[in-house]
């Protein structure tokens, strides 16, 4: 039975990646991070050995895209307080049938307070390209990811598995958004399970998994 470290990210629900943390697993240390706590989990694999690194919707690097899209959800904030960033973030952030819900909606807003979101805001506005991480762990990486999701496209997804040091999985949830661990709860614990105890780990060209 190994150690399963959560890292969760600033703008996760209030209940976070709970529901990861009792899942059995191989020996050893296997971390497991929602977007951009996957730099801090990156960081954490550099200076201990881990047997695994699971990256949900990870945010690893900063282009012209996502810049423009932080301005917008900066701008709602500083226009509307957490109010205005939570109405701009619920187009960026969710899928179609999650961003409909408001029992989803209500949920995430409630557990939003400005300092938490200036300081997520300051985190992913100052990244570089911290892709380079993937290079100081051999341990083997999950990604998983939204099909839907509007704020990081899959195609970070794949650099995050194309830049892995070891071998890599990538799986695209369909439907699904940003927030894709708590909009596709069960489909995501069920990949994350398989992975920690080594199962169905079955690689294909370009980081893929069907």
């Amino acid at each position: 039975m190994g150690e399963v470290r959560a890292f969760p990210g600033l703008l996760s629900p209030p209940a976070g990646l709970d529901f990861l943390r009792d899942l059995p697993s191989e020996g050893g240390l296997h971390l497991v991070a929602f977007a951009e706590g996957a730099l801090e989990a990156l960081k954490a694999a550099f200076r201990e050995g881990v047997r695994s690194l699971v990256l949900l919707s990870p945010i690893l690097r900063k282009d012209a895209l996502l810049a423009a899209k932080l301005r917008a959800l900066r701008f709602g904030l500083e226009k509307g307080g957490v109010e205005g960033f939570a109405t701009i973030g619920r187009a960026l952030f969710f899928g179609p049938e999650a961003a409909g819900s408001e029992e989803v909606f209500q949920v995430w807003r409630e557990g939003l307070s400005e300092e938490g979101v200036r300081a997520w805001l300051e985190r992913v506005e100052g990244l570089g390209d911290e892709r380079r991480w993937l290079r100081s762990t051999k341990a083997r990486v999950l990604v998983v990811q939204g099909a839907l999701d509007a704020f990081t496209p899959p195609h970070h997804g794949q650099e995050a598995a194309d830049f892995a040091k070891g071998e890599a999985l990538r799986f695209s949830v369909e439907g699904a958004g940003h927030f894709v661990p708590w909009e596709a709860m069960e489909e995501v614990r069920s990949l994350v399970a398989d992975f920690l105890l080594g199962e169905s780990f079955r690689p294909l060209p370009g980081g893929l998994a069907l």
